[in-house]
C-alpha cells in the first residue's frame, strides 16, 4: 500500500511540474482597468519564469498597454505601487523581459488601427518590444486553441 501511495505521489508531482502552454489575453483598457493590465503582465511573466510556454495577446482596448504614453502612466490611474512611476517602469520592464526571455507577444493590428498605430509609425508610438507579432482574429483563435490554460483580463 505504501508503494502504491508513493507511486501516486511521484506521478502527481511529476505531472504538476510539466511544462504547459499558457495563453494570456488582455482586452481591458489599461487606463480604465489598470489592475487587469498589471495582472496580465504579472501572470504571463510568472508562468514563463516557471518554465511554461506563454503567449501574451493584446486585443481590443488591451493593445493600449504597448503605447508609451499609456504604460508609462499606469501609476497615475492606480494606487497599486504607491502611485509611483516605479510601477509603470516595472510593468514596461516586465514586458520587455518577457519578450527577451522567450515569451511570445501578439497584438491585434486591427485594434491598433483604432488608435492610429500602424506598423509604419509604431516605433514612434509603442514601447520597444523585442518581438511584437501583428495579428488578427485568425491568430487569436489558432493560438488560444493550442493552449492548456487561458487567462483573460
Amino acid at each position: 500500500m505504501k508503494k502504491i501511495l508513493f507511486i501516486l505521489f511521484i506521478t502527481a508531482f511529476s505531472y504538476s511540474q510539466e511544462s504547459k502552454n499558457y495563453f494570456v489575453l488582455l482586452t481591458s483598457d489599461p487606463m480604465v482597468n489598470p489592475s487587469s493590465a498589471m495582472m496580465s503582465i504579472n501572470t504571463a511573466s510568472e508562468a514563463l519564469n516557471q518554465g511554461h510556454n506563454v503567449i501574451y495577446f493584446a486585443a481590443g482596448d488591451g493593445v493600449k498597454i504597448f503605447i508609451k504614453d499609456v504604460i508609462q502612466n499606469l501609476h497615475n490611474v492606480t494606487f497599486h505601487g504607491g502611485n509611483s512611476s516605479n510601477l509603470s517602469k516595472r510593468m514596461e520592464l516586465m514586458l520587455n523581459e518577457f519578450s527577451a526571455n522567450g515569451g511570445i507577444i501578439h497584438a491585434s493590428e486591427g485594434s491598433f488601427l483604432t488608435y492610429g498605430v500602424t506598423q509604419e509609425n509604431s516605433s514612434d508610438i509603442l514601447i520597444d518590444i523585442l518581438n511584437l507579432n501583428w495579428s488578427y482574429p485568425k491568430e487569436l483563435i489558432e493560438l488560444s486553441s493550442g493552449a492548456d490554460l487561458i487567462f483573460s483580463y
